[in-house]
């Protein structure tokens, strides 16, 4: 099978090799994807070798020509004006569509919607098509890019882009062969529209990065022994990941005699400010900003140090972190949105609160304060899930569906 995923996620060739470099955790993606289904191409924007390599996770890694993924390169946009640069792209694309069996593409953010076009070509073709519906964009675009604009101007011209994508995200799920639809929240906007979708959780982790027993209990003993409580992020420092909201929450709680501590990784534009938060509120002993953590195993064992995973998300957007959550037998403390209603069972293997609520977010902690035995036994149910959600688990039944298109 001739396996062709056309990306906005950019690349670049280490000058004087055949290595190249990618984001972290699409490295894994990819990975798991060559394990399940072999080798594979990727059309996608390749950058200068003069130019910066901007990934999409906290990290990059470099792969060497073994890794089983032949990477086509187009050029990088920068803007909408670059739109001279489409007609090369075109081109490019559709020659590999033209060779290839199975064209996966997903929906493509500004400036990217043009690649749109490998759909419709492999559609033409005749060829299968997998479209994966990757978050819920409309939400989250409408949040932090449309809603921050500078001008009305701007957000006039912002507003009609997030509509044309959102149209053509409609119109592509409605040819494809298959669509995943990537969280809760895209299966209520797109469901209906759908030839073929299936809802996906996928995650990152293997078993083997999974708490042990041992460790879990290690930690649930300190629980009991009446340690405060530890709440661990791992996430960009941006407005829309509501961590503000936590330290503000941590600060109500300390007003009453509830300590709660609190180890946020990661980095980004908001970072000082946080910081800064911390230091107004009087508790910035209690909140540490480590820096951010490669993907992988160095994440996992931070997550287990925790007892409550905090993602107070502020969009209907969500990652893999609830189930990174999960294998560090971490329950997940999140804002009540539909994608983390239909993700995390409430007061089962997380703990939710009202969405852009303080005080409600205080009140969550401090219910897991005050019950512990509830959130030592949502730590095993947080575990248990993550044993029988894998990463390895999930690419089987991906090969198992795309198989059965093909």
């Amino acid at each position: 099978m001739k396996y062709l995923i056309v990306t906005h996620i950019p690349f670049q060739v280490v000058p004087g090799t055949q290595n190249i470099v990618i984001d972290g955790l699409w490295e894994r993606d990819l990975a798991g994807l060559v394990a399940s289904i072999g080798p594979i191409s990727v059309a996608a924007p390749e950058i200068p070798q003069t130019g910066t390599m901007q990934t999409w996770g906290p990290t990059s890694v470099t792969v060497g020509p073994d890794f089983g993924v032949r990477f086509v390169g187009f050029p990088p946009l920068g803007s909408r004006l670059d739109f001279w640069k489409w007609p090369l792209t075109w081109r490019i694309l559709k020659r590999e569509v033209a060779a290839a069996d199975l064209i996966h593409t997903s929906n493509f953010f500004p400036p990217y919607l043009g690649l749109s076009y490998a759909h419709r070509e492999a559609v033409k073709l005749g060829k299968k098509t997998l479209f994966v519906i990757a978050e819920d964009f409309y939400d989250m675009l409408e949040w932090e890019w449309v809603r921050t604009s500078s001008s009305p101007a701007q957000y006039q011209s912002r507003l009609r882009t997030l509509k044309k994508l959102e149209r053509l995200v409609g119109e592509t799920a409605a040819t494809a062969s298959l669509t995943f639809l990537h969280t809760p929240a895209a299966v209520q906007r797109f469901r209906n529209v759908t030839q073929n979708g299936i809802a996906i959780r996928q995650p990152g982790h293997e078993t083997d990065e999974v708490i042990s027993l041992e460790q879990l209990e290690a930690k649930c003993r300190l629980l009991r022994q009446g340690a405060p409580l530890h709440l661990i992020a791992a996430c960009r420092h941006k407005a829309l990941k509501g961590l503000d909201f936590l330290i503000r929450a941590m600060s109500l709680l300390e007003q009453t005699g509830v300590r709660v501590e609190a180890t946020l990784y990661g980095q980004g534009e908001d970072t000082e400010k946080l910081k800064a938060l911390a230091a107004a509120l009087g508790i910035a002993e209690q909140v540490r900003f480590p820096g951010a953590l490669p993907p992988g195993k160095a994440i996992y064992a931070a997550i287990q140090t925790g007892h409550l995973f905090a993602m107070p998300h502020r969009t209907t957007d969500f990652g893999r972190a609830f189930f990174d959550a999960m294998a560090g037998g971490t329950p997940v403390l999140a804002f009540r949105t539909p994608a983390s209603i239909d993700t995390v069972r409430d007061q089962i293997d997380g703990f939710l609160a009202p969405l852009d609520d303080v005080e409600g977010l205080a009140a969550a902690i401090r219910y897991c304060h005050e019950h512990r035995e509830k959130l030592i036994a949502a730590s095993h149910e947080a575990r248990h899930r993550a044993l029988i959600n894998t990463r390895s688990l999930w690419f089987k039944l991906r090969t198992e569906w795309v198989k059965q298109i093909l």
